[in-house]
């Protein structure tokens, strides 16, 4: 299996990222006999996670799945649900920037690019600064990947594979399809959106560990994503949504672990319960 390089930017395999955490743990245990080096160990075991994570996505994503024609029928099911409940189509969100080029263009190259590296340097970026936010941070991430790939067992065609919706497959129109570029890649597993729950797991983390009032321009970064998604033809809306509701679901077990849960919200109880043991005045 080859990377998939788009835009400057090459995807690893997941059989490259497992053999890389495969020889992060043989260093963990080299590591760990000598007193100098064995601070270094924790920092080795938790990249290696972020690989063998990584390497799960990519894995079940190349998982070829037959089906097609039930896929689709999930996948009208949804534009069904949508319709019902008077969202917008996915056509009539796509067809303002059908004319823009450059528009389409960028919006191509962030769907291709984008969502794992953003995802790994957010990831890392905890880990290197914000060490104590890690066990939440990690805990989230595996909790919501994990979910979403047992539901994209599931096979769910994406509306541009739907030509009854009059989705234009924008990224293959214009020769910047990821799928294209990888012969047999599996395009049937659209719900929920991994785009969208990374993109939303990443601005959690940022506004939960970064220090800034700006950290909350994070919010925008799941929001432009879903636009992404959307206007490509990749996902319908509520595949977004269920995404964001498999991350609710990942942050509301993490948190009822006391070891997982953030400093920030550590304090946020410490502050409350302070509070309530205070004794009201006579």
């Amino acid at each position: 299996m080859v990377a998939v390089t788009y835009a400057g930017f090459g995807w690893m395999p997941w059989r490259t990222a497992l053999v890389v955490a495969a020889v992060l743990l043989v260093l963990m245990g080299l590591f760990s006999l000598s007193q100098r080096t064995r601070p270094s160990v924790r920092i080795l075991g938790e990249v290696a996670v972020i690989l063998g994570l990584y390497a799960a996505w990519q894995y079940v994503g190349a998982m070829s799945r037959s089906g097609l024609d039930q896929a689709a029928q999930a996948g009208l099911w949804l534009a069904d649900i949508e319709r019902f409940l008077g969202w917008p189509t996915e056509a009539s969100l796509q067809q303002p920037i059908l004319g823009n080029d450059g528009l389409v263009a960028a919006a191509d190259t962030y769907y291709a690019s984008l969502h794992a590296p953003v995802f790994i340097v957010t990831l890392i970026w905890v880990l290197a600064l914000h060490r104590r936010d890690w066990p939440f941070t990690r805990t989230v991430a595996i909790l919501v990947t994990g979910a979403c790939l047992l539901v994209q067992f599931k096979p769910v065609a994406p509306p541009r594979l739907l030509p009854s919706l009059g989705i234009i497959d924008t990224a293959l129109e214009n020769g910047r399809s990821v799928y294209a570029a990888v012969p047999g890649a599996n395009q049937l597993s659209a719900m929920p959106s991994v785009h969208i729950a990374w993109a939303g797991a990443v601005a959690l983390f940022v506004i939960v560990s970064a220090r800034s009032s700006w950290r909350w321009l994070a919010l925008a970064y799941p929001g432009i994503t879903l636009w992404v998604v959307v206007v490509t033809g990749n996902h319908f809306i509520v595949d977004g949504l269920v995404a964001l509701i498999l991350l609710a679901v990942a942050v509301a077990v993490t948190v009822s672990i006391p070891s997982q849960r953030p400093e920030r919200f550590v304090r946020l109880l410490a502050r409350q319960n302070a509070g309530s043991a205070v004794p009201e005045a006579s």
